[in-house]
């Protein structure tokens, strides 16, 4: 078996150790291109991750504004109509001759959504919303189910009336007169909260 002369093998080390510096600048800054193409990649996958969360935010603080500007109308094209009754109701409470006699009482229903407040809780895009902000609409939300719940209970008595032509109107008006103020109180207190949404939220 041949050998190399040991001259010769120190030399083939030089020259590949001369090399590998030589190549050594174009070997790190290759690696460097490719370390921070990954890391750019990454960048911007994870900002139109972001993105697409804050869009779905945005969508979702939208809808749910606008679901209470339709709600905030809905309730105001019923109020009038709940003072008047109330007003009638209240006259004939206050007049002691009230004989009997069929009383009619057409209470208006307000149908108030909360389906774009129910999709954004139940879903990541509530997360990216400002929690004082996701914190004042529960808190108008919560008082709409309380308008609802009183709306249901009023509709439960008026329906609940016996057809009896021996009790007096002013029977039925003093029967029928706190579940309605109680309603209207809430419905007040409700177009308030409604309007101080609507007026905080950004234009």
């Amino acid at each position: 078996m041949n050998e190399l002369p040991a001259d010769s093998a120190t030399r083939g080390r030089s020259t590949l150790g001369a090399r590998l510096r030589e190549k050594l600048p174009e070997i790190l800054i290759e690696a460097a291109s490719v370390v921070a193409a990954l890391l750019l990649a990454l960048a911007i996958n994870n900002w139109s991750e972001q993105r697409q969360v804050d869009q779905r935010a945005m969508a979702a603080r939208a809808a749910i504004l606008a679901e209470l500007h339709e709600n905030r109308e809905e309730l105001k094209g019923v109020q009038p109509e709940l003072t008047k009754i109330l007003d009638r109701l209240r006259s004939v409470a206050r007049a002691e001759d009230g004989g009997p006699g069929e009383m009619k009482v057409d209470l208006s229903i307000a149908l108030l959504s909360s389906a774009a407040w129910n999709a954004a809780t139940a879903t990541r895009a509530s997360q990216n919303l400002e929690l004082g902000w996701i914190t004042r609409m529960a808190k108008v939300y919560e008082l709409q189910e309380n308008y609802l719940r009183a709306q249901n209970l009023a509709v439960d008595q008026l329906s609940s009336i016996p057809p009896d032509s021996s009790l007096s109107g002013r029977q039925v008006a003093l029967s029928i007169i706190p579940r309605l103020n109680a309603l209207s109180q809430i419905a007040d207190g409700l177009m308030r909260s409604y309007d101080e949404a609507l007026e905080a939220a950004p234009h």
